[in-house]
Parts: C-alpha cells; sequence; structure tokens
C-alpha cells in the first residue's frame, strides 16, 4: 500500500477537520468560528467538540497549592500518531475568580497553562482489561494562593479549559476550543499559618545578642483546635448530623471488634451505654457507601511524574469533625493497580498506597460543592514497557471518610466514601524487572521531552540542541526556544528504591554536568532543601548535603507495603547553581547511581548506574539596553515638541523589549512609538540604534524618564523570567511661558 493511500485511509477513520487540524487553523485561525476577532471567514462551525478529549474534574490539594485537573483520553486514534511518535498536546490553561467578581479578567487571575503528550493507543492488547478507553490523565498547576486567617473561609472560582493541539489564548477566560471543553468548579485555599518571623522582629534579636540564624524563622507556631466529641455534639445537635458521623472515629472501633468476633455482640448488648449506641453502630457494619458528605469522582495519571491523582466533591457544610480553625477531618484515598502475576499467572489487585487532604465545616459552601484532590506517587516502573508495546492498567481508588481503607482488601466498601475505577496509561521506558536506575525527568521545570537534542524530545527546536519549548511542569509558563540560567533544579527518580530503608542503607546517587563538547564530568555539590510527605501528610523539610559528592535517596518504593512512604516534593535530586567557570554554552547532565558491582559502561565509575544524558544550554549573560535622546540627555522641552531617539536592545536569546515613560503615576504622560516588540516578530539578535518618538502635545509638564527594559528568553530559576537588563534616559518638559 502506497505511503500516500495509508495516510488517505488515517484521514478517513479519523475525522479531518482532526486530522488536518493543525494546517486548517495555521491558514485560517477562524475556519471554525472560534476566533471571529480576526475578521476572518468563517468555513465550518464547530467548537467544544468533546468526541476525543473531555475535561471532566477540576480539585485543589490546599496543602500544597496544587490544581489538578483530569481528562478523558477517549478514542484509539485521532492524537498524531502512536507511542513511538511524537503525538500531540492536550493543554489546559487555568483562571480563578480571586475577586469573586464572575469573571476570570482580572490582573492576577491567569494562573498559566499545563499539558500532556498523548498518543493513538490502540483498543487490541486487554490483559486484565475489559475495556481500553477512556485512558484518564492529570495535569498539574501550582499557584501561589493569596490566604486569609483561618476565620474567613476563602472560597474561590475556578475555571479550566482544555484545547487539544491549540493551546489556549495567554490570558483569555474566554477563549474558545475547537477540540476541548472548559469547567468551573469552587475551590477552598488553605488558611494562613503564622510562623516564627512573624512575632520576632529582627531589631529585638540584636538588641538581646542574638542572631536570626539561631531560629528557624519557618517554623509554624499557630495550631489548630481539636474538638472533643461533646462539643462536635453540641455544635451539631441542630444540623442534622448522625451519630456515626459526629462520633464516628469511636462507634468505628465498636463496630469493627463485633465485625471480628460476633460473639462481642452479646455482651455489648447487657451494656446500657451501648443501647444507646446501638443504631449508630448497626449503619456503620451495614457497610454500604454512603456519599451524602463527600464523593470521589474522577481519577487519573499524571503522566510525567508517574502520580496517581483523584478529585472529590465536598457536598456539605457540616460534617468534617470542625471549621478552619480546627483539626477538622481527613478524606482518604487508598490506590490499587490491577494487574498480571506472573506467578499466581492471574490479575491481582496490587496496593500502591494511601494519602489523604484535611477537609472543614465550612458554613458558606457553594450548592456546588468544594472541589479537592489527592495525589499519590506511584514506582510504576514494573509495569513499564517501551513504547512498543503500550501499558494500559485498571486504577482503583476508594474514598473513605475518616478512617484510612484497609490495604489488604481492593473491595473495601467506606462507611462514608465510594469507589472508582479508571484506566491509565504508563509512560514507556525500558527497564529489567527489579531493576534499580537513575531517571531525569525534569530540569528546570522544563520536562526532558521538552528540551531539543535529548533521547526523547518531543519539543523539537530549530537552532539547536539543549533549548527548552512548549509548557513546563506545573509552573504555568510556555518556554519558546529557551535556555536556561540562575538555579536549575534537577529533578528525577530511582526506580526501585528500597522500602523504608536505615539511615545507613540509603541508596547513595550523585549529580554531574559537564561542558560540551570535550568537558570532563564534575559533580554538583551545593546543598539545598527537599521538602517531604510522609505517608500523604506534608512533613517538613530535610537539607541536603553532598558527601564525598553524594547525596542520600530519601524516597522509597511507593509500590511495597510496609508503611510509611516517604516522597520528596518534585522529586528533586539537585539544584545546579549557575553560572559555573566554564561559562555559558552547551552542557550534559547525569545521575550516578552508586552500585557495587554494576555492570561496566562507557564512560561511567566503575561500581555506577548513569542515567541517559540531558543536554541543556546554560545562558547567564545580560541583554545589551542602552537608549539616548537625539536632543541629548537631560534636555528642556515643552508641550507639543516632538522628542526623538534611539534604543539598542539586543541579546542572543532575545525575548522581548518595552520601553515606558516613568512616573507611571502621572495619567497625561507623553506617548510612545514604538512601545516594543516579541520574538519570534522581533528578530535575533534585537534592535541596533532603532528610532522612537515621543508625542508631547497633551503631556502634563513634568520631569520623565524613558525606561528602556530588555528581557531574554531564559528560564531563570525555574521560571521564564528571562535575563534582563535596563536603560534609561531623563528629559523634563516645561509649561509654554
Amino acid at each position: 500500500m502506497s505511503k500516500n493511500k495509508q495516510i488517505q485511509e488515517k484521514i478517513t477513520k479519523v475525522d479531518k477537520t482532526r486530522a488536518e487540524f493543525s494546517k486548517i487553523i495555521s491558514k485560517n485561525p477562524n475556519y471554525f468560528g472560534t476566533h471571529p476577532e480576526t475578521k476572518l471567514k468563517q468555513i465550518s462551525k464547530m467548537s467544544e467538540n468533546t468526541k476525543y478529549e473531555e475535561l471532566k474534574c477540576i480539585g485543589f490539594y490546599p496543602e500544597l497549592d496544587l490544581l489538578e485537573a483530569v481528562i478523558d483520553v477517549k478514542l484509539p486514534s485521532g492524537y498524531n500518531g502512536n507511542l513511538c511518535s511524537h503525538g500531540s498536546f492536550e493543554y489546559v490553561s487555568f483562571f480563578i475568580d480571586w475577586d469573586n467578581d464572575g469573571d476570570f479578567s482580572g490582573p492576577d487571575e491567569y494562573l498559566g497553562i499545563a499539558n500532556v503528550n498523548v498518543h493513538d493507543i490502540s483498543d487490541t492488547k486487554k490483559v486484565c482489561l475489559d475495556k481500553t478507553k477512556p485512558l484518564s490523565y492529570a495535569l498539574t498547576l501550582q499557584i501561589d494562593s493569596k490566604k486569609k486567617p483561618c476565620k474567613i473561609p476563602n472560597l474561590v472560582k475556578v475555571k479550566a479549559i482544555l484545547s487539544w493541539n491549540n493551546p489556549p489564548d495567554p490570558g483569555n477566560p474566554n477563549f474558545v476550543p475547537v477540540w476541548g471543553n472548559s469547567i468551573e468548579k469552587w475551590i477552598q485555599i488553605k488558611p494562613a499559618k503564622y510562623l516564627m518571623k512573624d512575632l520576632i522582629d529582627y531589631m529585638d534579636l540584636k538588641e538581646l545578642d542574638l542572631l536570626p540564624t539561631m531560629f528557624d524563622l519557618d517554623l509554624p507556631i499557630s495550631k489548630s483546635l481539636k474538638l472533643t466529641t461533646l462539643e462536635l455534639k453540641e455544635i451539631y445537635k441542630k444540623k442534622d448530623i448522625p451519630e456515626h458521623r459526629y462520633n464516628f472515629n469511636n462507634i468505628y472501633q465498636i463496630a469493627l471488634q463485633i465485625q471480628k468476633n460476633p460473639n462481642l455482640l452479646a455482651k455489648y448488648e447487657l451494656d446500657p451505654e451501648y443501647k444507646k449506641l446501638k443504631i449508630a453502630v448497626e449503619e456503620i457494619i451495614k457497610a454500604k457507601p454512603n456519599t451524602k458528605y463527600e464523593k470521589l469522582d474522577c481519577v487519573g495519571l499524571n503522566y510525567n511524574k508517574d502520580q496517581l491523582v483523584a478529585t472529590m466533591k465536598i457536598k456539605l457544610p457540616y460534617g468534617y469533625s470542625g471549621n478552619l480553625c480546627t483539626d477538622g477531618s481527613n478524606e482518604y484515598v487508598a490506590f490499587w493497580a490491577y494487574v498480571h502475576d506472573d506467578i499466581e499467572q492471574m490479575c491481582l489487585w496490587r496496593y500502591l498506597g494511601t494519602t489523604s487532604v484535611n477537609v472543614h465545616d465550612i458554613k458558606k459552601i457553594p450548592t456546588e460543592g468544594l472541589e479537592y484532590a489527592v495525589y499519590l506517587p506511584a514506582d510504576l516502573s514494573i509495569f513499564k514497557e517501551n513504547c512498543h508495546n503500550p501499558k494500559v492498567i485498571k486504577i482503583r481508588a476508594i474514598l473513605s471518610w475518616n478512617v484510612k481503607p484497609d490495604p489488604h482488601n481492593p473491595n473495601y466498601n467506606p462507611v462514608w466514601g465510594n469507589k472508582v475505577d479508571s484506566l491509565i496509561q504508563i509512560k514507556p521506558a525500558s527497564l529489567t524487572p527489579n531493576e534499580q536506575k537513575p531517571f531525569i525527568w525534569a530540569l528546570g521545570n522544563m520536562a526532558v521531552e521538552s528540551i531539543s537534542g535529548n533521547p526523547h524530545t518531543v519539543e523539537t527546536s530549530s537552532i539547536g540542541d539543549g533549548f527548552a519549548n512548549g509548557v513546563s511542569q506545573g509552573g504555568g509558563f510556555t518556554a519558546i526556544e529557551s535556555p536556561f540560567g540562575g538555579r536549575i533544579m534537577i529533578s528525577g527518580k530511582i526506580t526501585n528504591a528500597p522500602d523504608n530503608p536505615s539511615e545507613a542503607n540509603k541508596l547513595r546517587y550523585k549529580v554531574q554536568y559537564k561542558k560540551l563538547p570535550g568537558g570532563s564530568w564534575k559533580d554538583i555539590v551545593s546543598d539545598f532543601r527537599i521538602w517531604i510527605r510522609i505517608d500523604g501528610v506534608p512533613s517538613g523539610y530535610i537539607d541536603q548535603t553532598a558527601i564525598g559528592g553524594y547525596f542520600k535517596y530519601q524516597e522509597d518504593d511507593s509500590l511495597a507495603s510496609t508503611p510509611p512512604k516517604t516522597e520528596v516534593l518534585n522529586n528533586l535530586l539537585a539544584v545546579w547553581h549557575t553560572p559555573v567557570p566554564e561559562g555559558d554554552g552547551l552542557y550534559a547532565i547525569r545521575v550516578l547511581l552508586y552500585k557495587s558491582g554494576a555492570f561496566p559502561q562507557p564512560d561511567v565509575p566503575i561500581d555506577h548506574i548513569s542515567s541517559e544524558q540531558v543536554k541543556v544550554l546554560v545562558d547567564n549573560t545580560s541583554p545589551t539596553a542602552q537608549i539616548s535622546l537625539d536632543a541629548g540627555a537631560c534636555e528642556k522641552f515643552t508641550p507639543g515638541d516632538i522628542i526623538t531617539g534611539k534604543f539598542t536592545a539586543t541579546d542572543a536569546h532575545i525575548w522581548r523589549y518595552n520601553l515606558a515613560i516613568l512616573p507611571t503615576s502621572i495619567p497625561n504622560k507623553p506617548t510612545i512609538s514604538p512601545i516594543g516588540s516579541t520574538y519570534p516578530i522581533l528578530p535575533v539578535p534585537g534592535v541596533v540604534n532603532e528610532t522612537f518618538k515621543l508625542q508631547t502635545k497633551s503631556a502634563k509638564p513634568c520631569g520623565y524618564v524613558i525606561r528602556l527594559n530588555v528581557y531574554d528568553r531564559a528560564i531563570v530559576n525555574n521560571y521564564m523570567q528571562g535575563n534582563r537588563k535596563h536603560a534609561d534616559v531623563g528629559f523634563c518638559l516645561l509649561e509654554k511661558k
């Protein structure tokens, strides 16, 4: 069969407007009528088509300010290629209505964008599956929330917009996707906690001859109240909250004992106190899941991080053991995977772990409820296969209020809660069973697949290796041919780490860099801080210090059965402080795991296992910014004069420049042209001796400064803020005599 005929058959199988989507909208963004502002002719009418993918849920994990969106990929084809190809991207933009004015157009209300790489995954392979679609993916965005005291519940509405292979317009909450959809939900922001530094005044410390470094100024000092059963009974007496809800822990223990030993029931029946609790105990023993107060909705996989995500709805204002100034209660979610066991030669549920989120009574809860999320890191390496064998597995999540589900029972019926099954597709990798191997999955908040010149690059570059393109991992920004600079976070994992090792038995690893071509490997040994969760609960931090060039690996095997499970947030392995003595340029990064007797590898020290090398381009050089007036600096003019000048804005990786008139507080300032320009409309390396013109006819007499701001495209300190430089020139605008 000819190649053209194969392509035509694929177009026939997949909607033509889907198969040719990128080509269609590149010629006419308003082809489907979704961009009328372009004034281009509409050819076909289509919007928010969810045939291929659909945004199903949004949830929020207040402890870490994480927004989670879960999308379903519904069909086996229509995603621009199989798992060994570049495939396509699902984009989700997030907005938040901070001021509760009913829109998402405020200056801080655009939060950013996340994406996931998706592919054609056929329906043919069905090991341990009764169906193969939809596949559920989770997209994560960390936000900078605006916190309030616990007595003022901070409830805000969020909006998410899903768009396939066409990123939503940045900052546009009214963007209408052709393929995709949008949803809006309410979330609750975690209250502010007071820290030691909120109380200690640095001047007071100096007067006491004490140094601030003697104190942990980030230590929380505010404490929530723990309510007794009697206090809860009083709070809920007019709220129609049943006893086996507000007194759940005590009654659950009685019910549990009776279930374990039914003979105890006769003994309990003789106790007058038990008769008061009998109805409540019987409700628990019935074991019929109740979703009156909370309901688990969606389960998906964060594809790059190997994190399972679940979202849930909190439905009522009361029944969660106290308000935001108290301990409240926990919603626990346990996860299982339904996989083939080669020893038993059958499909079995395998326990993956349990996590939780803290919830409270909130008097003025929206009628639609509040959306929460949890996540669980899972070492899925034992399930991974290469890209020729897509791995799809069934995941079960069980929500249980105030008591952890039984880890040995995937059919556990919670008293309060429910269970949800979903399908996930695991990111491919080539591993042998139980192999311990280091992986780098992100640098500077960019997935390795989004950095050019690497083995698994999807987002390629036209200008060379080591440049980042596309959407960041949780940072909310979009890179465009971006180098890296400043402090670069290196995130990754070591597969099959030991389960709860002693300090002496923790894995040891080092992270190295070398300049390309021809450089030698050097250790990255800068101290850094990692924040950890233990069994899903944020549990402070550990300061990592290299000993002999090695750091200790602090995570354990999240598939093993022995609690507790230790997780390092963002899988942080090292922080590379640049610039380095070798200067700007292309570098390779790798992780070495110390492993006695490891099979020798070329260019790898003996007794070590190396990750793949990741190329990254480093640029810490600031742009050039120069500006001058044709008449000379600090000259005097009068309203109506036209002022001209020249400026230079250059950089090897120019991003943008802008010209601004200061001070900004004056309403009738001179107007300037041009205002600015942005790459790639702005050509590299920028502009030299470009002219500008100021109109002063209606301007207020005053002293002014023309400021030229120049930015490059570097991802600096893990965000796309760019290396920057500015230059000023001043002038006076005098009143006419």
